[in-house]
């Protein structure tokens, strides 16, 4: 077993991870992840699949990874350099290849000439007679309309004193008071029994839910619901890292936690008591609404 690989290996032992548990949060097969561990970077499919490799490693569990490939740079292959491919400097023309170019493009430009001046001389024709039309409908005016006058027209007292007792019945009204809303139920949450590394929870509460899974320490999760459908895949989580799920709709959730005592999950502000073992637990926390 080489240096670097001893080095991974403790760091991985004492998080607390298997190989099955880190290929499940690198997505790196165990037979490289052994192979990092063993010094073999011959089995890899190349040398930057190997330092990519080991660089994820190193992030997994909790190791500064340029540091690490920095001091062991020397057990590492390092990546072969590409071969610089030259390619063939077309041909220079001749001088009579561009002069006949050249007098080919004259040609064609002194033919359009012609054609271009004749659509400009149409355009400005075009333009001075829709300026002439313009001020010729300009200069009609319209003729202004005498403005009515007389005495103006004031409706009787007697036909506005009803509106306004109407308005003042009104106001004397009391107004009827809103129904008041029904008061959202209590969030609960009790554990219903451990087998092995899974312990299942009972929720019962508000209809609407939000589940919150904070990290304490460096740790991964995953999440499931009741038909096996992924919720989020395995991702790795830093201290103060968290993630939020709607979790409304769902009659089932199940988490797969690795470093179980560095994380914490509430769900509607109530905890879910996470014991301190084992390392990975199982988390199934099943929904009903409140009585």
């Amino acid at each position: 077993m080489s240096e670097l690989g001893n080095r991974l290996k403790e760091a991985r032992i004492a998080k607390g991870y298997s190989l099955e548990d880190l290929q499940d949060v690198t997505k790196i097969q165990k037979r490289y992840l052994a192979g990092i561990e063993e010094g073999n970077h011959s089995m890899m499919p190349g040398p930057f699949y190997a330092r990519a490799f080991i660089k994820q490693y190193a992030e997994a569990v909790g190791l500064d990874a340029n540091d690490l490939l920095e001091q062991h740079k020397g057990e590492i292959p390092a990546p072969a350099k590409e071969e610089v491919r030259t390619t063939m400097v077309p041909p220079t023309p001749s001088r009579r290849q561009t002069f006949a170019k050249n007098s080919s493009r004259s040609s064609g430009m002194g033919e359009m000439m012609p054609k271009v001046i004749v659509a400009l001389f149409i355009v400005v024709i075009i333009g001075v007679a829709w300026v002439f039309y313009q001020s010729l409908g300009t200069n009609d005016t319209a003729e202004e309309v005498p403005e009515e006058t007389g005495v103006p027209y004031e409706e009787p007292a007697d036909k506005d004193a009803a509106p306004a007792e109407e308005e003042k019945a009104a106001e004397e009204e009391p107004a009827e008071e809103a129904p008041a809303e029904p008061a959202e139920p209590e969030a609960s949450i009790k554990v219903e029994g451990t087998e092995g590394e899974t312990t299942t929870y009972a929720f019962s509460g508000p209809d609407k839910r939000e589940m919150i899974v904070k990290a304490n320490g460096a740790s991964w999760v995953a999440a499931t619901d009741q038909d096996q459908k992924a919720i989020f895949p395995a991702v790795t989580m830093q201290p103060d890292d968290s993630e939020t799920v709607d979790v409304t709709n769902l009659k089932q959730i199940r988490l797969r936690l690795g470093a179980a005592p560095n994380m914490s999950i509430s769900i509607n502000g109530q905890p879910v008591k996470i014991s301190e073992k084992p390392i990975t637990q199982n988390i199934v926390i099943q929904f009903s609404a409140a009585e």
